[in-house]
């Protein structure tokens, strides 16, 4: 299958050449001139609260969200700081594609559950900390800058594309060109993704998560992107709850009663919280256009689930062998 070999390949490639340019760096350290060591810096990156300026390299990296650290990893770096994974983790905490790269003793777990945790955080002594996703407010950008330079996410929380999160890490880590070619690797793998998938092409879709309580994910969330990536467009009702989407909110609330309006011709249900048996059980849920015809792609796997949310240059390779399958299959029963 393309994607477990070609892609895999792609993708292991791009973060070999990386990783290979960070070692080469690493070993050079104790004779090059600090100058050199630092070539490129400072750096300027703007964000939604301002501006962050980078003085010199970055070597004491923390990260903070969902997949800022797969793209620290890929460019061959290793944070001494990142969140514990609590949704669909590994035994060790992370994400089941990062597992092959986290050393626990080199970085360190952060409990983010509840609240950043300043002190701890802190005590890693960071001299960047990387969040172009993560959906914090002002006060809380402030105290984390005082820490070291904060790389806030540049528009509204949790919708900057993988695209933007790889060159604007990429540029904070002093590794544009590394980070041009990790986008432009995976770009690769989608556009072939999608030529090898021609029933995905035009046919509409809707990401939703079922449950005590339903969402519709928006046009501006990364899954929706990649979704539209491979060759799908956002589902009529999709583009009308955006449209009233003042707050830009990557998810929105939507009454059972309503979600009939969410139809598509294909529906990727999350329902961790349920089984399919559940699902189908439940009158409303089984009425819904697409889980009739067999349009609806249902998710129970966690790990699965947090792969198509947290998209990254890591996480898209990893998850795409996985639901590619379900999907078209979705797709093939709405034709």
């Amino acid at each position: 299958m393309f994607w477990s070999r070609s892609g895999a390949l792609v993708v292991a490639a791009l973060v070999a050449s990386t990783a290979l340019v960070a070692c080469g760096s690493n070993d050079d350290k104790g004779q090059a001139p600090a100058a050199e060591a630092s070539a490129g810096f400072p750096v300027t990156l703007k964000n939604t609260f301002g501006e962050t300026t980078i003085a010199k390299k970055p070597e004491r990296i923390v990260t903070l969200g969902w997949n800022a650290q797969d793209v620290v990893y890929a460019l061959g770096e290793t944070p001494v700081g990142m969140p514990k994974v609590t949704y669909g983790p590994t035994p060790a905490g992370t994400t089941a594609w990062d597992a092959d790269k986290f050393d626990p003793a080199k970085t360190t777990l952060l409990d983010t559950t509840d609240s950043i945790p300043f002190e701890k955080l802190a005590a890693l002594r960071p001299d960047v900390i990387l969040a172009p996703y993560e959906g914090f407010d002002k006060a809380t950008y402030t105290k984390l800058s005082e820490i070291a330079p904060t790389v806030a996410y540049p528009g509204a929380p949790w919708q900057t594309t993988w695209q933007d999160q790889t060159t604007i890490i990429g540029k904070a880590l002093g590794k544009s060109a590394e980070a041009d070619k990790l986008v432009a690797g995976i770009s690769e793998l989608t556009k072939k993704a999608a030529a090898e998938h021609p029933e995905f092409k035009g046919k509409t879709i809707s990401i939703l998560s079922y449950g005590a309580e339903n969402y519709a994910y928006m046009p501006g969330d990364p899954r929706v992107q990649i979704m539209n990536e491979l060759g799908f467009v956002n589902a009529p009702g999709i583009e009308k709850l955006e449209q009233a989407n003042s707050k830009k909110e990557f998810a929105l609330t939507v009454s059972k009663e309503k979600l009939n309006d969410l139809d598509a011709d294909v529906v990727v249900g999350y329902i961790d919280g349920l089984t399919p048996e559940k699902f189908a059980a439940d009158k409303v849920y089984a009425s819904l256009p697409a889980y009739k015809k067999g349009g609806t792609y249902l998710m129970t796997d966690q790990q699965v689930i947090s792969g198509m949310s947290a998209v990254s240059v890591l996480s898209v390779p990893w998850v795409l062998d996985k639901i590619l399958p379900g999907l078209a299959k979705a797709a093939q029963a709405s034709s």
